[in-house]
């Protein structure tokens, strides 16, 4: 027991990491997605309250998983910005299933509109391209373990909450999003300005497998900020004009 504790929580570099479209992430990302369309399916006909109800115990999971992760940082030393601080673009489900589940008023439609606009698209993106954990340990570690559930969990309440049709994918709902998202944003540059961290990655594409996206970076930071600034707006009103046009035409 004491062995698999020990190789569950290893060290950063202890191990090969899982890596990027290896056999490890690819049989990882179908058995998420194929958890995801069961747990869907299973769960659409599901009453709101019991959406709601279910938002709060994801809320709840989620949090004692992002405080474990920070006390492991801290236990090996890693206590970098980057490493355990909760402030990337997926991190904002966390407090956004606090606010939806259990918020009133602004705060409930703020996590309402992050979990349905920033949900899906950031859980789908994390898995088909997980920049992050599974870059830097193996598949079997604590923190790829994490991040697998944790995104899934974004993905699947962000489908759920749009198929019970409660919270509109309209302009309100998307300012509601942008304004979340950009004071997390002047957060996370403010930091990154002063403590040399990457949070957002909104300083440096790190392992992003887009080419051009390290030139337009290594040419000028304030225009890759900015680029990067955009992707996180315009992503999620893709995803939602997309879905409104599906919707139109079923219906149709």
């Amino acid at each position: 027991m004491d062995r698999v504790v020990e190789l569950f929580f290893a060290p950063l570099d202890a191990y090969k990491p899982a890596g990027m479209f290896t056999a490890a992430h690819l049989i990882s990302l179908i058995i998420c997605l194929g958890i995801i369309i069961y747990a869907w399916k299973r769960s659409k006909q599901l009453s709101w309250e019991s959406v709601i109800k279910l938002t709060r115990l994801i809320a709840i999971v989620v949090t004692i998983l992002e405080l474990l992760k920070i006390r492991y940082n801290f236990y090996y030393g890693y206590t970098w910005l980057d490493a355990w601080f909760p402030l990337s673009f997926c991190s904002l489900f966390i407090y956004a299933t606090w606010f939806s589940g259990y918020g009133k008023g602004i705060l409930k439609r703020v996590g309402d509109a992050y979990i349905v606009m920033g949900g899906v698209i950031g859980g789908f993106i994390f898995l088909l391209l997980p920049t992050t954990s599974l870059m830097r340990y193996p598949i079997w570690h604590f923190l790829c373990i994490y991040s697998l559930i944790f995104h899934l969990l974004m993905f699947y309440l962000g489908l759920l909450y749009i198929s019970h049709g409660k919270i509109a994918l309209n302009k309100t709902t998307y300012y509601y999003f942008c304004n979340y998202f950009l004071i997390a944003a002047i957060i996370c540059i403010t930091l990154n300005h002063f403590f040399g961290s990457n949070l957002m990655i909104l300083r440096d594409p790190f392992n992003v497998p887009l080419l051009f996206v390290h030139q337009i970076k290594e040419k000028s930071q304030v225009a890759y900020t900015i680029l990067a600034t955009l992707a996180y707006l315009i992503g999620p009103a893709l995803f939602a004009l997309s879905v409104n046009a599906w919707r139109k035409k079923k219906n149709n």
